[in-house]
């Protein structure tokens, strides 16, 4: 079938049955570099991509994605997701739970470890499936149905390989670069230390990073920060000078000046967007 693209968003409350409930179908066409998050969901979100690629960060890991594969958002997890700025993705998402939802996932090779299936083979009865529970819905038994329907192709053809290959020694080091920023984003550090860290050439880590996330370790760093501060902006208690401490900066014009490059305000404007809202 040919894909389509959707602005829409619906939601339900299709509980009925405890093995599997559905709450919210959507879809939308993504502008360049759209994202979402940082966010703590409550239910499972299954994203369906049409076209384009993107990446998920999750539970402090980096997965690629692109058209015609599946990431799937636990709940109580920190999540944020970016689409591609060249080739900007479209997606049909779902929010469900359930008694079974777990097992299921589970079935398909989906987890907190490996949350993003990548089809054995070109079909389309992944987007015929969350395209019917989007048209359908405000029809509760053909939304569980087709949802049934994904999952059951999804367990017949998973491959069970993780989305982030173990033994592949370059992403131990993305790996290791992502637990350095994490432990330390609230240091003073410079790309050379986590060079340093993994004991790779600045260049040649800079240019492994970036292939497998599309950031350069620099621009993961900053982005790192951004999103600490983002979430310490939201408490009217603490100074924006201790904030630009707190994530890294001993200079708090240096750091409002990125803040307001990578945010779009400056930390004192998100701080009052924020509390207005």
């Amino acid at each position: 079938m040919a894909t389509k693209h959707y602005d829409e968003c619906y939601f339900v409350n299709y509980d009925s049955y405890e093995d599997l409930s559905f709450y919210e179908v959507g879809c939308q066409k993504c502008p360049p570099g759209y994202s979402f998050g940082p966010i703590i969901r409550n239910n499972f979100v299954l994203h369906y991509i049409l076209n384009g690629a993107g990446t998920l960060f999750l539970d402090n890991k980096v997965y690629a994605v692109s058209s015609k594969q599946i990431f799937v958002l636990p709940p109580n997890l920190l999540a944020y997701y970016e689409g591609d700025h060249d080739n900007p993705w479209n997606y049909i998402w779902i929010h469900f739970n359930g008694r079974k939802a777990l097992e299921l996932l589970h079935k398909a090779g989906i987890s907190n470890e490996s949350p993003v299936f990548i089809p054995t083979s070109p079909s389309t009865e992944l987007e015929d499936c969350m395209v019917e529970i989007l048209r359908h819905n405000n029809e509760e038994y053909i939304c569980i149905g087709n949802l049934y329907r994904l999952f059951q192709y999804m367990i017949n053809t998973t491959s069970n390989r993780p989305a982030v290959e173990e033994k592949d020694k370059s992403l131990t080091y993305i790996k290791d670069v992502i637990n350095f920023i994490t432990k330390k984003y609230s240091e003073p550090i410079k790309v050379q230390d986590i060079a340093d860290f993994c004991g790779l050439d600045r260049s040649y880590l800079s240019k492994l990073f970036k292939h497998a996330t599309n950031y350069t370790p620099q621009e993961y760093l900053i982005f790192f920060r951004m999103r600490k501060a983002t979430q310490l902006l939201k408490d009217p208690n603490i100074p924006i000078q201790n904030i630009a401490y707190s994530v890294g900066y001993n200079d708090p014009f240096a750091f409002s000046k990125i803040f307001k490059k990578e945010i779009g305000v400056s930390p004192t404007q998100y701080r009052e967007l924020n509390s207005a809202n």
